[in-house]
């Protein structure tokens, strides 16, 4: 699902680095963050090959009908006529429910040997300061992560919003010499930042987030949070699909909240009752999959009831996009897609 209203505009990757400033690599290491989640979550971070080992290429020509293509997965839109020309499919139907897919993650999670993938981001020094704060970052450290499937659902599994393929990312942003000036999660259709004084750390400067059941958002504490899916709906669905929309969610309106723990501890090597989360920094030029212009999966559904019934289900449109790594802003109402 889905980092936070800071208007930070970000060029690429330096090429090159002043010596008195800190390497991107080390900067990634300094802050990965300790992510820690739900005693019933079923989706552990994991790496994107391992999805494709499962996943099928499909391609869209005619309208709304995908055929299975062959590998290597696509890294442009060359002869495409449709918009999204691909998508990735795991073999599991949307609409039969979470049954098919919690099977898969009894067979593919581990908790043992998590990842996450890292980017960073050069702020040009043409760049205004994020409101609220006095100085522009010099960096934006992305950390991005991979889980093969969204289940969110209300406390009493009455609703529910689905996708295949969920990336999330942890933002931080630093000055010329390193030090940290805040942290942006996302969280569904929206997200959070905050000074870097009000986060909290292990380690001394690794942030931490409470990552909540099934839907994989990252937040700065463990309460119970409202999942403002009243704005995912005014983004993503229209007509009288919204409208359908609307009256799910107010029939589950009390029970919309995003539920967080604190096991399975993951994060950099060293620190104490942490399992090492393996840190990936990541080059989208040389990385295939990094530059997918599909989309991760069959599609989003948001449904009401004990299974996905055409009278309570409202397609939510395509599955998540490949996210822009490094991304130009931060903002509350911010998606990991390019498109």
């Amino acid at each position: 699902m889905a980092v936070v209203t800071v208007a930070v505009v970000a060029g690429g990757a330096s090429q090159s680095t002043p010596a008195a400033e800190p390497l991107p690599t080390a900067l990634l290491q300094a802050y990965q963050p300790v992510l820690l989640f739900h005693s019933d979550e079923d989706w552990a971070p994991t790496t994107v090959e391992s999805y494709l080992a499962s996943a099928r290429i499909e391609r869209q020509a005619p309208k709304n009908v995908w055929t299975k293509v062959p590998p290597p997965v696509p890294a442009s839109t060359v002869g495409c006529t449709l918009t999204p020309c691909f998508r990735l499919d795991v073999p599991c139907v949307l609409r039969s429910g979470y049954g098919c897919y919690e099977q898969q993650a009894s067979k593919t999670t581990t908790w043992a040997r998590p990842v996450v993938y890292g980017t960073v981001a050069s702020v040009p020094a043409s760049a205004a300061p994020p409101p609220g704060f006095t100085a522009r970052p010099r960096y934006l450290l992305h950390y991005w992560l991979f889980y093969s499937f969204d289940n969110w659902h209300s406390t009493h599994k009455r609703l529910w919003q689905t996708h295949e393929g969920d990336w999330e990312s942890i933002t931080v942003g630093v000055g010329s010499t390193g030090e940290p000036q805040f942290a942006a999660y996302s969280e569904h259709c929206s997200g959070s930042v905050r000074p870097w004084k009000s986060v909290t750390l292990r380690g001394g400067t690794h942030p931490v987030a409470y990552v909540a059941l099934g839907s994989h958002a990252n937040w700065f504490t463990s309460a119970a949070a409202r999942t403002n899916f009243g704005e995912c709906i005014k983004g993503g669905i229209t007509g009288a699909a919204a409208t359908k929309a609307a009256r799910l969610v107010k029939l589950a309106q009390e029970q919309i909240v995003d539920r967080m723990g604190a096991a399975h501890a993951m994060g950099p090597a060293g620190l104490p009752g942490v399992t090492p989360q393996r840190l990936i920094e990541l080059a989208p030029a040389t990385t295939a999959w990094a530059r997918f212009p599909g989309r991760w999966g069959e599609g989003q559904i948001l449904w009401l009831g004990s299974k996905p019934r055409s009278l309570t289900t409202v397609t939510q449109g395509y599955g998540p996009g490949t996210p822009h790594w490094n991304a130009t802003t931060v903002s509350t109402s911010w998606h990991p897609v390019t498109g």
